[in-house]
């Protein structure tokens, strides 16, 4: 499909949503039929986006087409991933041009998904999650999912007790501020929380599209620039089921900064993708991720891509993992 094509094909997309799907079940079946053209627009964008007369028209339909919110929105969602890879890639050459195109994007998207009202909220007050952290010393379902059924009653515990230490601990994300520019300061505050969003809603979008696109973006964030090879960790995991595909010389390429906030947001995509039929993709954009933590000297980053490459040693879980694979939810 050229240019034409592809915008034809959003302006149906459009016409058929005048009226958003709000019945969230739906969402997927129509995110799979609609996928083969998806891909096409994601290769499409990766390819064409440093030229701003065909991008432009393109983005501006896509941001039209996320106010419908519903199933509109959620479709918009999954290209998010590729467009802050090419975003990125812009910033790296200089492309200024490309790269506001981008930012007048993202702004929009932004401001819309932190609103406590959600997208399309006329409220102006801004959302705070809650996020619960389980204590290590008691098993979880957050640790180990064969433990659902073993619980202690103080698991449920979230208050203080005078005699007890807290067994769950709350944090509050949030409120994001709202953006009218993105500088250097911040760009990764808005790029983590559009891809939180993603987060949000990838089992209800096209699997296959937005993993990939998801695991192939980190891949050239986090490898642009360095000669470092792919280690021994997915053969291990996949054996005989690993792929032999080649994604090019990364080395050759101009290097991308990262911040680890973002990286550990993406962590939470990459292990929706490894549990969800796209296995040895999402191995390989792990492996990357950790290989650029340990050379950024990112602790936290760390923690969280050794935790789990870990768990991935662990015979049930690999045992899920290669279920999964051969499934290709």
């Amino acid at each position: 499909m050229n240019n034409e094509q592809l915008e034809d094909w959003i302006a149906s997309l459009n016409e058929l949503w005048k009226t958003p799907e709000k019945k969230f079940e739906n969402w997927r079946k129509i995110m799979m039929d609609v996928a083969p053209n998806m891909q096409i627009l994601i290769n499409y964008m990766s390819v064409n986006f440093e030229d701003v007369r065909l991008s432009q028209p393109i983005i501006a339909q896509l941001l039209a087409l996320y106010y419908k919110l519903g199933v509109a929105r959620c479709f918009v969602l999954q290209l998010v991933p590729g467009l802050i890879n090419s975003y990125l890639i812009s910033l790296s050459k200089k492309w200024r041009n490309c790269a506001d195109v981008f930012e007048m994007f993202f702004l929009a998207i932004y401001n819309e998904e932190i609103l406590a009202g959600g997208t399309g909220s006329p409220s102006m007050v801004k959302k705070v999650e809650e996020i619960r952290i389980p204590s290590v010393h008691y098993p979880s379902i957050y640790h180990d999912p064969a433990k659902l059924n073993t619980l202690p009653p103080e698991i449920l515990q979230l208050k203080f007790n005078s005699n007890k230490a807290c067994v769950q601990n709350t944090v509050r994300v949030g409120p994001y501020p709202a953006v009218d520019r993105i500088i250097a300061e911040n760009r990764y505050l808005i790029l983590t929380r559009l891809i939180r969003a993603v987060n949000s809603l990838m089992n209800q979008m096209a699997v296959d599209v937005v993993c990939r696109s998801m695991c192939l973006s980190l891949l050239n964030i986090c490898r642009s620039g360095f000669s470092f090879n792919e280690s021994d960790f997915r053969q291990r995991i996949l054996k005989e089921s690993a792929s032999e595909e080649i994604f090019g010389d990364f080395a050759r390429k101009t290097r991308i900064s990262v911040s680890p906030h973002f990286l550990i947001e993406c962590l939470n995509g990459i292990n929706f993708s490894l549990f969800n039929g796209q296995a040895d993709i999402a191995l390989r954009a792990l492996d990357a991720i950790h290989q650029r933590a340990q050379y950024e000297m990112f602790p936290d980053v760390l923690l969280e891509t050794n935790a789990l490459r870990n768990s991935l040693l662990d015979p049930h879980t690999l045992k899920m993992l290669i279920d999964s694979e051969k499934i290709g939810c």
